[in-house]
């Protein structure tokens, strides 16, 4: 039974994000063939962004890899990758000003990015280590190391939380921004808006497959969750007593 439970939420994680990331390459690869009418490449769309609002000391450089764009908030650079660095596409043009918005919840102080970056190394290292000890806990016994790895998990399945209000927050700012900066028509920003909206599910399916493996821990193991460890059993009589 806990077999058929674990295989059933597995495969319909894998179904969920299977069908997120194809819908992310198709609408990327639609719109990274689209110019955009400013005739702008990503790293002269951040720039735009960034001058419009006295962000001048935020640099923008090109990193290699495919959507491997990020804003780094320890040195302060917006990183794109070369699809999107030097092309003036409708992709570009939005993922670039999805990153200029995280520079710009950094720039305002937005706490829930201060927060996220602040829990990061610790999330990481809960989600690496969490299911191990979990498992590690049930095959030897130990209810309290169940507890500590399904903790530790459920830790870092909350801070995966916090990053879709960050992520739509960085989405909203970059529409905003390329609307008062008239850098789009009506047809390019539906087109923003989807592209944004694809890469957002992306993190949408990070979390679903999270709390997928927490519910089947809390089916599978749930007779560990909550049990107390047995108690010592009270000492023998000495002998002739």
């Amino acid at each position: 039974m806990e077999s058929m439970t674990f295989y059933l939420i597995a495969g319909a994680v894998f179904l969920f994000s299977w069908s997120v990331q194809g819908t992310l390459k198709r609408t990327y690869a639609k719109w990274s063939q689209v110019r955009n009418s400013a005739n702008m490449p990503g790293a002269h769309v951040a720039r735009s962004i960034l001058n419009a609002n006295d962000m001048r000391r935020v640099g923008i450089e090109e990193v290699t890899g495919k959507l491997s764009d990020h804003y780094d908030p320890r040195t302060k650079v917006i990183r794109l990758s070369p699809a999107v660095y030097g092309v003036p596409s409708v992709a570009a043009l939005a993922i670039s000003a999805h990153e200029s918005g995280h520079a710009m919840q950094d720039h305002t102080s937005y706490g829930p990015l201060k927060f996220r970056t602040a829990v990061a190394p610790l999330g990481s290292l809960a989600g690496r280590f969490g299911i191990p000890a979990a498992i590690l806990g049930s095959f030897v016994g130990s209810p309290g190391l169940v507890q500590i790895g399904v903790l530790a998990y459920v830790g870092a399945l909350l801070l995966q939380f916090l990053t879709l209000p960050v992520e739509f927050n960085a989405s909203k700012r970059a529409i905003g921004q390329l609307e008062r900066l008239r850098l789009v028509s009506e047809e390019e920003k539906e087109g923003a808006r989807k592209v944004l909206r694809a890469a957002a599910m992306t993190y949408v399916a990070s979390v679903a497959s999270a709390a997928g493996y927490i519910i089947y821990l809390v089916i599978a193991g749930g007779r560990w969750l909550l049990r107390k460890p047995p108690a010592a059993p009270p000492p023998k009589p000495p002998p002739g007593v």
